[in-house]
């Protein structure tokens, strides 16, 4: 596979240089992300059994979740309960922050000696290799968050519609996997950065409101749940799920709770369009620092 890949880096030196002689400065940057993208989205496709797992994995675990969950946004039924309503919803969104980012976290490192090795051909920038990853990463995890919802939306009964979910899990999974992007470009090998894991993707789920209002954790620690994608991505689905038009239907019992649930959770359904900003920031500011700490590794190490 490492042949393959170099020898697809040659090409793109081949096509974009003039003569023999590649350099970064000799191919544009457009031409450099265009064979980049395309080289990775050709690796993508050659790894059948990882393509295949990035598409069942996802939908066998949440078609489990909902399994667990089952109608358990149907008021209608006998021993409704909002705490398991939003607890599905949580439940699905926590496995699809794991699965968007775990793959993503261990991808740098990994590649980091194949990196290195061709980055001091002057073929490409590291800007370039980077963004390339992305552009190919985006179709793909839009069609993940889309069958996660597929798998759970109509057994857990949910009543939003359907296209705001598979939204708010995509912009949740970007944000995550910028996250561990950046964790890679800044971990030396691959043992530094499972190590590090934990500590920034576990406290995501203590933020996200489901175990303690945002409003009673110590206001020294609050600010962090600015920095996590998890809450916000969980703030859209109840805006989705909890409040009008959606709610519009329920008893007066029901609309009563769902209120008490944004309002305990410190939800304003009219700022959708922030936590949907939020999300978006914490993608490009994530991905920014990753090309910089990308940058910074290769330029020390072609030094």
């Amino acid at each position: 596979m490492a042949g393959l890949l170099l020898l697809d880096t040659t090409e793109v030196g081949r096509r974009a240089g003039s003569g023999s002689t590649t350099s970064r400065q000799g191919a544009g940057y457009a031409t450099q992300l265009f064979y980049l993208a395309q080289r990775e989205a050709r690796s993508v496709a050659r790894d059948r059994v990882g393509l295949v797992a990035t598409i069942c994995a996802p939908l066998l675990l949440n078609l489990l979740f909902a399994l667990i969950f089952y109608q358990c946004g149907d008021q209608s039924l006998p021993g409704y309960s909002l705490t398991t309503h939003f607890g599905g919803l949580t439940q699905i969104m926590i496995g699809g922050m794991f699965g968007a980012s775990q793959p993503l976290l261990l991808k740098f490192p990994l590649e980091a000696a194949l990196f290195q090795r061709e980055y001091g051909t002057k073929t490409f920038s590291a800007s370039a290799y980077f963004l390339s990853k992305t552009l190919v990463e985006l179709p793909k995890s839009l069609l993940v968050a889309t069958l996660t919802w597929v798998a759970a939306y109509w057994l857990m009964a949910l009543q939003g519609p359907l296209l705001f979910y598979v939204l708010a899990l995509w912009l949740t999974g970007l944000a995550a996997s910028s996250t561990a992007l950046l964790i890679g470009c800044l971990s030396s090998n691959v043992e530094v950065a499972l190590q590090a894991a934990p500590a920034i993707f576990v406290p995501q789920i203590l933020f996200a409101g489901f175990f303690i209002q945002s409003s009673q954790i110590p206001a020294w620690l609050r600010w962090a749940q600015y920095l996590c994608s998890l809450k916000y991505g969980i703030n859209l689905l109840l805006v989705v799920e909890f409040a009008p038009p959606t709610t519009d239907g329920w008893s007066p019992d029901d609309q009563r709770l769902a209120q008490e649930l944004l309002q305990h959770e410190g939800v304003e359904p009219g700022r959708w369009w922030l936590y949907g900003l939020v999300l978006v920031s914490i993608t490009v500011a994530f991905r920014l620092l990753g090309i910089i700490a990308l940058s910074l590794r290769a330029a020390r190490t072609a030094g």
